[in-house]
């Protein structure tokens, strides 16, 4: 769980062990957030609503209110919620606790430090505007730890990576093992060409993530080089953060690291999709295993398009897609509907109270989570040596 809030007071000896709150987050808390916080957040938030007001339109407009009607809900085994908020908040703890073998070649850091971070992260991708939380993790190591920035975009490159290419591959694999439904919706229509762009995509990414890895040296020369025909001190700043980035994949050069991560990677899609299984059977959805896989893959894709704070309207349209593909669609307006409602609202829930409250416990704001301060300062130190902890 979160470092309580007396850190930021603790002797340094103290605070050396249970994780150091840096100098810059006494700075945030004595003088707040940067007055052009909201000229940063602002627009993007305005885009943001559009397109989530947007993606909800869609959803209505394709026959699943996004509130269900009162007569749906009878039909609801209504001990398949709280087991699925059982099964959530496990996931939860596996998505956040795996990436400790990714930080592990940087730094070492307690479960506790780890888990925090990362539900704070998790909590900032989903309420802020246009995937603007991104940058929380890295801002916040940076922050709580000394880790550099591109270091920490560096670990969530290959989560990105991995995940992409986990859950698309349940795609691929659920649009060609489980018989689908004729639909008119040209959404559900599209969605298996989108699904295998995306095992594409993610496929390749992961490919160029070994090679990468492979031939760091020479990426680093070769960005020095290229851009330093612009500028000498450009090609050395990007290739320090190219090299910074490398750090942060440096996990998968080992192989215990690497099966580690993989593991739990694993455990926390199959409980994910179990999870997601059991709350449909219980809506009154004639759902399968495999069925779930396909709506898990699917909303996980989706929920990757940029919109608004808490992934409103989107991750609608991507279940209600989904569904569509597998069950009748007098059923998926109906039953569909009281599963999306019933998901989104456990989903918000844990994700809100996990990131609120560590963020709370360490007197974090707004600023924090966008990195105002400690990207700028981020960008500007070189990654630590290999084997070195980052101070």
């Amino acid at each position: 769980m979160a470092s309580s809030s007396d850190e930021t007071t603790a002797p340094a000896g103290e605070a050396e062990e249970e994780g150091p709150v840096t100098e810059a987050l006494r700075e945030r808390v004595e003088q707040g957030p940067p007055a052009s916080l909201a000229r940063r957040v602002l627009p993007k938030l305005v885009l943001s609503l559009f397109l989530g007001a947007l993606f909800a339109w869609l959803v209505a407009r394709g026959g699943v209110p996004l509130i269900p009607p009162g007569e749906a809900f009878g039909r609801v085994v209504w001990w398949t919620v709280p087991a699925y908020v059982g099964a959530l908040l496990f996931t939860h703890f596996v998505r956040a606790s795996r990436w400790r073998f990714l930080i592990a070649p940087v730094k070492e850091l307690s479960l506790r430090e780890v888990i925090a971070l990362n539900w704070i992260g998790f909590f900032a991708i989903f309420a802020l505007p246009l995937r603007l939380g991104e940058m929380a993790r890295p801002a916040l190591t940076k922050l709580r730890q000394g880790i550099p920035v591109s270091v920490g975009f560096g670990t969530i490159a290959v989560e990105r990576v991995v995940d992409g290419l986990v859950t698309s591959l349940c795609v691929a694999w659920a649009l060609f093992a489980i018989p689908m439904m004729e639909t008119d919706d040209p959404i559900a229509k599209a969605l298996p060409f989108y699904g295998y762009l995306a095992l594409t995509v993610f496929g390749s990414a992961f490919v160029a993530l070994g090679v990468f890895l492979w031939q760091r040296a020479w990426a680093v020369r070769m960005t020095e080089k290229v851009f330093g025909i612009l500028s000498k001190r450009l090609g050395t700043l990007l290739a320090e953060k190219v090299d910074g980035v490398a750090e942060g994949i440096r996990s998968l050069g080992s192989a215990k690291l690497t099966l580690g991560f993989l593991f739990e990677t694993m455990i926390y899609w199959l409980s994910n999709a179990a999870g997601m299984w059991l709350l449909a059977w219980g809506s009154g959805i004639p759902m399968d295993f495999g069925h779930g896989i396909a709506v898990m893959g699917i909303l996980a894709i989706g929920i990757l398009l940029p919109t608004g704070p808490g992934l409103f309207g989107n991750f609608q349209l991507a279940i209600s897609t989904a569904l569509k593909l597998y069950f009748a669609e007098a059923l998926v307006g109906t039953q569909g509907a009281v599963y999306i409602f019933l998901l989104y609202v456990t989903q918000s829930v844990i994700i809100v109270l996990a990131g609120v409250i560590p963020l709370y416990a360490m007197n974090l704001g707004l600023g924090d989570l966008l990195g105002t301060k400690q990207l700028k300062e981020g960008l500007s130190q070189p990654p630590p040596a290999m084997g070195d902890e980052a101070r």
